[in-house]
């Protein structure tokens, strides 16, 4: 008698409810029968159509709502892979109900295609033996080949089945692909754990996020595939998880009981952190002496990088984008701090940029960058968000070491801007004092040019931070916005950025030039932005300046005429208040308060 004989009979068996001979069918299938008649389930009858209600649907897809992220490209991917095969993908979460499919016209219009739904419930004891059914039980991939089901109407339908595993060995979810095509079976069976697997090892890297996360194994071209062991490891070297591919390469039952990196590879642990951070590829050699190629994940964290850090996470650290105005440099004392900070740089000399609030030392910084980096990548860092944190701290080292981030840089460095440099005396003692030695390495050995600025003020002109001397930083300092010599042509410049349909008189720019700016150019552009806002295309006069800002600055003063009678006092400060109210608009103030406009003009001179 034939194999496909056999397996007839014996499903002729399963149909008389008589002892099953199990000969003909594989294992896990006949185990599954057994269950099912144990459960009560008639083959020959219909499966009960369990689902869960819209409500609960609903409340399940948002639960689940980063992991379907993940999992629905890879349906996708999967649908057009096995398309033309009157087919079906789903996605089942840990409780086998369906909250995702896709399916072709043909397979959607058969009776599968009305069962298989989103909130269908597809555990063994409701569906019967069915793919889904079997890998949530087992763990492990499964396809269920036609009268393989357990239910006679379902044996027009291949499936297979495989499990999305969480970092911690948890069933999180399954895929499932169905056809009415048997003979690709095993190829989508394939097709249908790699899918999985790029999930889990997508989910494995967001849970070790704050981890080391090594990829491995036994050749090393397939480093750059799904089917590398992943490994993380805290910065003690303690094992944090390892994904399924790992127990496969190792010894499962080694790895079960492995508590630190150590116990799994031979060598320091922490020169190999070393040389991975360098983004080379080392060799490893386990207990059992087996060779294994291994490099850091992408997006993995580096030698003595604080846990947790991704640089876009970061509100500390930022790419500077390049300035469409050019940086005005007519003052003597501006330009020879750029002439002294852009040879030093070019050296390979740090330089600090010292100066009050506003006086343009992020600018200069990235004039000194352009310079000798051109369109290379300029990161600016403000040390006042560092803190003691440790993002902050693992933002500035992932930078300087190396390790990148496609999207933000080339491996080639750049420009880091220590801004408000400081600041990081506040890091304490060894955090301190590690990246001052992540930097020097940089400025020696990886090409990075790193700048810094520090706020000055009257009470602390001579004072140097620490980071300074320990860097030996060469210091230049920018004077005040009101002790350059070219603030007729910054305006201007400015202006001209801001809005090209406005242009200052000379008077203007000598009003302009007396008030007074404690934030120096961010006061001044503050400042533009106002007269641009409130006068019409053309050119900004002196009598602008003192209607916007002047007069508006003076709003809670009176008048000298009313200065001295209470009664007229409290009358000039109505009439400046609602001058103010009304966007400085002398014909408004006038029709709000009732009064003329010369009344509104008298109390407005000072």
């Amino acid at each position: 008698m034939t194999t496909r004989s056999t397996f007839v009979q014996t499903r002729e068996t399963l149909s008389t409810g008589s002892a099953l001979a199990s000969v003909a069918i594989r294992q896990e299938i006949s185990a599954s029968w057994q269950r099912c008649l144990q459960s009560g389930l008639d083959p020959c009858g219909m499966p009960e159509d369990a689902a869960v209600s819209n409500q609960s649907l609903r409340i399940a897809r948002q639960a689940r709502e980063r992991l379907m992220r993940l999992v629905r490209p890879e349906l996708e991917l999967l649908s057009a892979q096995i398309a033309g095969a009157n087919f079906m993908c789903a996605f089942a979460d840990e409780t086998g109900v369906v909250l995702d499919t896709i399916m072709d016209a043909d397979f959607s219009e058969g009776p599968c295609g009305r069962s298989i739904r989103p909130g269908s419930i597809w555990l063994e004891e409701k569906r019967g033996t069915n793919a889904l059914g079997l890998a949530l039980l087992s763990g492990r991939s499964s396809m269920v080949m036609g009268g393989e089901h357990f239910f006679s109407c379902h044996g027009g339908v291949s499936c297979v089945a495989a499990p999305i595993m969480a970092s911690d060995g948890r069933i999180v979810g399954l895929l499932d692909a169905s056809s009415e095509v048997t003979e690709r079976q095993y190829h989508t069976q394939a097709l249908v754990t790699l899918a999985a697997t790029n999930i889990e090892n997508r989910l494995f890297a967001e849970a070790h996020q704050d981890d080391y996360i090594v990829q491995f194994h036994q050749r090393a071209e397939y480093l750059a595939t799904q089917s590398v062991g992943l490994i993380g490891i805290d910065e003690g070297g303690r094992i944090t998880g390892a994904n399924r591919m790992s127990a496969r390469l190792l010894d499962g039952e080694h790895l079960a009981t492995a508590s630190l990196f150590s116990d799994l590879f031979r060598g320091d642990v922490q020169a190999v952190l070393r040389t991975l951070a360098r983004g080379e590829t080392v060799q490893l050699w386990d207990r059992s002496n087996a060779g294994f190629f291994a490099r850091l994940h992408p997006g993995s964290l580096q030698p003595q990088v604080a846990r947790g850090w991704r640089l876009r996470d970061v509100p500390a650290a930022r790419r500077v984008a390049p300035q469409t105005g050019a940086i005005v440099l007519d003052d003597d004392m501006v330009r020879e701090c750029a002439r002294v900070a852009k040879r030093a740089v070019s050296l390979g000399q740090a330089v600090c940029i010292r100066g009050l609030s506003g006086t343009g030392k992020t600018r200069l910084a990235e004039a000194v960058h352009r310079h000798v980096h051109g369109e290379g990548t300029l990161i600016a860092v403000d040390c006042n968000s560092l803190g003691p944190a440790a993002q902050g701290i693992a933002a500035v080292h992932a930078l300087l070491q190396g390790y990148v981030t496609p999207d933000l840089m080339a491996e080639s460095g750049g420009t880091l801007v220590l801004e408000n440099i400081a600041s990081l005396e506040d890091l304490g003692t060894d955090a301190f004092a590690g990246l001052l030695t992540t930097l020097r390495h940089a400025i020696t050995e990886r090409q990075w040019c790193v700048l810094a600025t520090d706020r000055t003020d009257s009470e602390k002109v001579d004072w140097h931070p620490r980071a300074i001397g320990e860097l030996r930083m060469l210091t230049v300092e920018l004077p005040s916005l009101a002790a350059r010599t070219d603030f007729p042509k910054i305006a201007r410049s400015m202006l001209a950025e801001l809005s090209p349909d406005h242009r200052l008189s000379a008077k203007a720019i000598k009003a302009l030039g007396k008030i007074d700016r404690r934030d120096n150019l961010n006061d001044l552009r503050h400042h533009l932005q106002v007269l641009a806002a409130q006068c019409p295309a053309g050119v900004l006069r002196d009598v602008h300046v003192a209607r916007f800002l002047t007069i508006q600055d003076a709003a809670d003063q009176v008048c000298p005429r009313c200065d001295g009678t209470s009664i007229r006092r409290q009358r000039c400060l109505e009439i400046r208040r609602m001058y103010r109210v009304c966007q400085c608009n002398v014909a408004l103030t006038a029709r709000r308060l009732g009064v003329s406009r010369n009344t509104v003009y008298t109390h407005l001179k000072d």
